[in-house]
């Protein structure tokens, strides 16, 4: 995890590539400030902003993630801590904040995605450090250090999450079975 970075990932069409004019320190300095309910004489020392370095979208694909470095990292927690507060709205849609993780760590917490929804549905409450994921049941709080461990737990429980990288031995003995009855031989060789 990049200490000064915060990424800002838009939902939807939320902000349009090229909103941001011909400064991008200056559009997301008053995006905060608008969406935060921040004073307007709010110093939130950006040191440097931009979108995502990926390729550009397509017309109807959800516009790049904007990266914003702040000066000073107590500013950058001041910033997440006022928008996971609640629901951040810019012109009608949601905008989430998050900090900018490394490509494998952003990977590894997309893993936990369906898990957490599942989760969410059922009123249990977890947690999401780095990597890991910290499920608080009702027996005692557990952390899982990959989403195959936490699916398995959770199905062990009763829940009916898919799990990640799934094969043949977590089916289950009769999902087995007829696995082999149908699959294709090769005869008269």
């Amino acid at each position: 995890m990049k200490d000064a970075l915060t990424k800002v990932v838009e939902n939807y069409k939320a902000v349009q590539q090229g909103a941001e004019g011909d400064s991008m320190s200056r559009f997301v300095d008053g995006l905060l400030k608008k969406a935060l309910s921040l004073p307007q004489d709010t110093s939130l020392q950006i040191q440097r902003a931009h979108r995502a370095l990926t390729g550009k979208p397509d017309q109807n694909a959800p516009p790049r993630s904007i990266i914003i470095n702040f000066q000073e990292y107590t500013r950058k927690e001041e910033i997440l801590k006022k928008a996971w507060a609640g629901k951040v709205m810019y012109e009608g849609q949601r905008i989430s904040f998050d900090h900018d993780y490394a490509t494998e760590v952003a990977q590894k917490r997309r893993e936990y995605g369906n898990i957490k929804k599942t989760l969410k549905e059922k009123g249990v409450r977890f947690q999401t450090p780095l990597d890991k994921i910290r499920i608080h049941w009702d027996t005692g709080t557990r952390t899982y250090g990959s989403a195959r461990e936490a699916a398995l737990e959770m199905r062990r429980r009763g829940y009916s999450v898919s799990i990640p990288g799934a094969d043949s031995t977590d089916m289950g003995p009769e999902m087995e079975r007829l696995s082999r009855a149908t699959e294709w031989q090769r005869v008269g060789e």
